[in-house]
């Protein structure tokens, strides 16, 4: 225990009762006992608060994981529907194609804009809701 043998712990016990005397080593020992419990449960309470800091963390990762995901399917989806679009219908003339383009793109960005903003609130409103502050001023 701590880099110390039997014989370094047998010389502090020896110190402690020559010290203290057999009237005031018990209480001693118990306060020491209280000391250690207490480092050790602020220890447990910085290990849980980072943890949940580290989830934090996780979380965004699989929003943005899952943003991507959903950005490849819209843009596969449009360009199977594009594509879809040319195969059945060739007598469309140019002008009608890149209408079709320029609308197949608006969508799309305004698709990826919606699911960053629902990623960035529901982000947001998760770690809002984990660290709530009191904002109403009072300093009781």
């Amino acid at each position: 225990m701590f880099g110390m043998g039997f014989m370094e712990i047998l010389l502090i016990a020896v110190i402690a009762i020559i010290a203290l005397g057999p009237e005031k080593l018990p209480t001693a020992m118990v306060d020491i006992a209280k000391f250690f419990k207490k480092i050790k449960s602020g220890l447990d309470d910085a290990k849980s608060t980072i943890d949940n800091e580290l989830n934090i963390s996780e979380m965004r990762a699989e929003a943005n994981k899952f943003k991507a995901q959903i950005e490849d399917t819209t843009s596969s989806m449009n360009i199977n529907s594009l594509s879809g679009i040319l195969d059945d219908e060739d007598d469309l003339s140019s002008n009608t194609i890149k209408k079709e383009k320029k609308a197949v793109k608006t969508e799309k960005i305004e698709t990826s804009k919606k699911v960053e903003n629902e990623v960035v609130t529901n982000t947001n409103s998760t770690a809002a809701n984990k660290f709530k502050v009191n904002t109403s001023g009072d300093n009781n």
